[in-house]
């Protein structure tokens, strides 16, 4: 029987003897054209590096039916800290017949520690934006834009999150929103406690990460585990300090210039300050952006097997159908 772990293009996905899985391959790997056939490949090679941790995270009788890349970069972090906030923010887009996984990813599209959902309940409304965003509004009035989303993949989110909140409804609730899963267990944790109140699974905290980049940027990070961007953080941090403070005050520069000026201190003193505030700022609001393991995540040895099903159903994003009630007046 073909599984994702041994097939070695989606094609393959797509015949008679393919094994019981959670995810419909038929709505995964629709392509109708050269182009849909290339994007059904990218979205192979994703499913392959995300299949291992997606298994772990589904509920019994949950299925996928369909996954993008994309991220949700807010105005501030763009201003803040720039291309590193494309980076912290990128996202695998996990739809399910319950909710949006989004799973934390890397440049090689393998998944990291951090796991959030944005359950369908809590959605009202959806629409691409014409600057290329994919714009979800929430119940509890926040709005969600999933940026660098491919353009065919937008569309296709769009009209089936349309379809989701027009015909379905799960009973209301106005302050959900984008919610955290322990990274060990996989249920939600809500707020920011130091460990899950279902395994004992201890989190990192964000105000000690906070609290690291203030001392020195790149520090929190670490502590984290964004190692490449903390890297290239204490670097370029180690060479502000060298020419602006070290490499005077030693006379290494210039030594014929003599002491510098006390104004020229306060304007060092003022920028290396900004520098350290603003790094353990942004370090503490992406710690908040979801739960961050302490020791080891525990990998499963062995996973459960599903249920045999029929053979991928093409129609199963058209049948998708939840339970919601009408809101209250």
């Amino acid at each position: 029987m073909t599984t994702v772990d041994s097939a070695k293009k989606y094609e393959e996905l797509l015949g008679p003897s393919v094994s019981a899985s959670p995810y419909e391959y038929g709505t995964l790997f629709k392509a109708e054209n050269f182009m849909a056939r290339q994007r059904a490949k990218k979205r192979f090679k994703l499913l392959k590096a995300l299949d291992l941790k997606l298994r772990q995270i589904l509920d019994g009788g949950e299925k996928v039916y369909f996954i993008t890349t994309g991220t949700t970069i807010t105005m501030g972090e763009r201003f803040f800290v720039g291309w590193v906030a494309h980076l912290v923010n990128m996202r695998a887009l996990v739809f399910t017949s319950r909710r949006i996984l989004l799973l934390h990813i890397d440049l090689r599209q393998r998944p990291l520690e951090v796991v959030s959902q944005l359950p369908y309940a809590s959605i009202t409304s959806v629409k691409s934006t014409w600057n290329g965003l994919c714009s979800i509004r929430l119940l509890n009035r926040k709005t969600f834009n999933f940026q660098s989303v491919p353009s065919a993949d937008r569309k296709f989110v769009v009209d089936f999150l349309a379809d989701i909140v027009q015909l379905t409804n799960a009973p209301f609730e106005h302050r959900r929103g984008i919610e955290h899963l322990c990274p060990h267990c996989y249920v939600f944790v809500p707020e920011h406690p130091a460990s899950c109140v279902s395994c004992g699974g201890r989190f990192k905290s964000a105000r000690k990460a906070g609290l690291l980049s203030l001392l020195f940027p790149g520090l929190g990070g670490w502590y984290l585990g964004h190692r490449s961007i903390a890297l290239f953080e204490m670097f370029g941090t180690a060479v502000l300090w060298y020419f602006l403070v070290f490499a005077p005050l030693f006379g290494v520069s210039d030594p014929a210039s003599g002491p510098l000026s006390l104004e020229y201190w306060i304007t060092v003193g003022s920028m290396l300050l900004l520098t350290h505030v603003i790094d353990g700022m942004m370090t503490h609001h992406f710690g908040r952006k979801g739960h961050h393991p302490m020791g080891q995540v525990p990998l499963a040895v062995s996973l459960p097997p599903f249920m045999d099903r029929p053979k991928p159903d093409l129609n199963a994003a058209n049948k998708l159908k939840l339970n919601r009630t009408t809101p209250p007046m």
